[in-house]
C-alpha cells in the first residue's frame, strides 16, 4: 500500500467516526426535542434533562454554582419525586408570569409552594429563611406542579453552544452543514472505492483473459510441432 492510499484509508476511517458520532448526536438531539410538546417543557431523554444557563444568578464559588453559558444537567421530577424534594436544592421550574425557565437554590417548601433565590441574589442582600424577607430579595414562589427537574451537575461553556445550535442559523452551520461536509466524503471515498474496486476486476479478468489466450496458443503451438 502506497502512502498515498494509507492517507486516503485513514481520512476515510477517521470520517466514518466523525460521521456516525455526528449522526448520534443528531439523533440523540432529536429525540430529546421530542419531549418539547409546550413552552413549559424542557428537552430531555430517558428522564434526564438539559438547560443552557442565560444569566449570572447562579454564579460562585459552590461546588453546585454555575456561570452564564453553561449547559446544566437535570433529572426530571415525578409528582412523588417532587414531593420529596429538599430546602439547599437546585430545581428548574417554570414561571407562569415571566413565561420562562428559571434554575435557583430551593429557600422554603410549604405545603406545595416552594420558595426560591439565586445564590449571587443571597449573597448580596441576604439569604433567605422564611422569616427574614427584604425588598432587595429577589425570591420567586412556585407550585410543584411547576418544577420540572433537579440539578445533577453542568459543563462551563458549553450552554451556549447548545442554543445556537437550536437557533435556524445554528441548526444549518453546525447540524445541517457538517452533515453534508461529511456525507460529501464519504461520498467521494466511497465512489474511489468503487472505482478501484472496478479497476482491480477489469484487471484480473484481463489477466485471466491473458492466460487463457496463452495457453490456447500454446496448445496450437503443441499440436503443430506434433504433425
Amino acid at each position: 500500500m502506497s502512502a498515498k492510499q494509507r492517507v486516503f484509508k485513514y481520512l476515510g476511517i477517521t470520517g466514518n467516526v466523525l460521521f456516525y458520532l455526528l449522526l448520534l448526536a443528531l439523533l440523540l438531539f432529536s429525540i430529546s426535542n421530542l419531549s418539547v410538546r409546550s413552552e413549559k417543557d424542557l428537552p430531555s431523554i430517558f428522564g434526564k434533562g438539559f438547560v443552557s444557563i442565560l444569566s449570572g444568578s447562579m454564579e460562585g464559588e459552590e461546588k453546585d454554582n454555575f456561570p452564564t453559558g453553561s449547559l446544566v444537567f437535570i433529572d426530571i421530577l415525578s409528582q412523588t419525586q417532587k414531593e420529596n424534594l429538599e430546602v439547599g436544592e437546585i430545581i428548574v421550574f417554570y414561571d407562569n408570569v415571566q413565561r420562562i425557565h428559571i434554575i435557583h437554590r430551593i429557600k422554603t417548601i410549604t405545603d406545595n409552594t416552594v420558595v426560591t433565590q439565586g445564590d449571587v441574589n443571597a449573597r448580596l442582600y441576604g439569604d433567605f429563611d422564611g422569616t427574614n424577607f427584604n425588598s432587595n430579595m429577589q425570591l420567586e414562589a412556585s407550585q410543584l406542579e411547576d418544577v420540572i427537574g433537579r440539578y445533577t451537575g453542568h459543563i462551563t461553556g458549553v450552554g451556549s453552544f447548545i442554543q445556537e445550535v437550536r437557533s435556524p442559523n445554528g441548526l444549518l452551520l453546525w447540524v445541517v452543514l457538517p452533515l453534508f461536509i461529511l456525507f460529501s466524503f464519504e461520498a467521494v471515498v466511497l465512489i474511489r472505492y468503487i472505482i478501484r474496486r472496478n479497476k482491480e476486476k477489469l484487471e484480473l479478468k484481463y489477466a485471466a483473459e491473458k492466460e487463457a489466450l496463452r495457453k490456447e496458443l500454446e496448445q496450437e503451438l503443441a499440436e503443430k510441432n506434433k504433425k
